[in-house]
């Protein structure tokens, strides 16, 4: 199974959303790499969920429904469907995962205004670790 980081303003599509729905369809993205992303998505993939402004920290955790298909607006893109999992009993700060190093690397954080990113298996174990509160190395 993979992991990825979806990001989302939470003044348009807030993770609230995801929780209050039993499942809600992840589209509107643009962009070439997010496409390759959505492509490789497979159903019961981890998905972290990221808010921006004003937050800028992930903030829960949830799970891929599928794989992705065509976005309904427009069939060159795709779209995933989303359940919600749980919020982290320990938001992860922007700065935490910049700071840290075994996350520093990750697309997420060198690739500006990537609404998905994938995660390599180390970068997941350590997100699973700091949202359940163990301290940065």
């Amino acid at each position: 199974m993979n992991a990825w980081i979806f990001s989302t303003e939470p003044a348009t599509f807030p993770w609230s959303r995801v929780e209050s729905e039993t499942s809600v369809r992840w589209d509107g993205i643009r962009g070439p790499r997010a496409r390759l992303s959505l492509r490789a998505i497979s159903s019961g993939d981890t998905i972290w969920g990221y808010h921006t402004s004003p937050e800028k920290s992930l903030v829960c955790r949830a799970r891929a429904k599928g794989t992705a298909y065509p976005d309904p607006a427009d069939e060159h893109w795709l779209a995933v469907d989303v359940t919600f999992e749980s919020w982290l009993k320990n938001p992860i700060p922007l700065a935490a995962l910049r700071s840290h190093p075994a996350l520093s690397r990750m697309d997420f954080i060198r690739i500006p205004r990537l609404s998905v990113a994938p995660l390599t298996e180390s970068q997941n174990k350590v997100l699973w670790g700091l949202s359940n509160g163990e301290s940065p190395r």
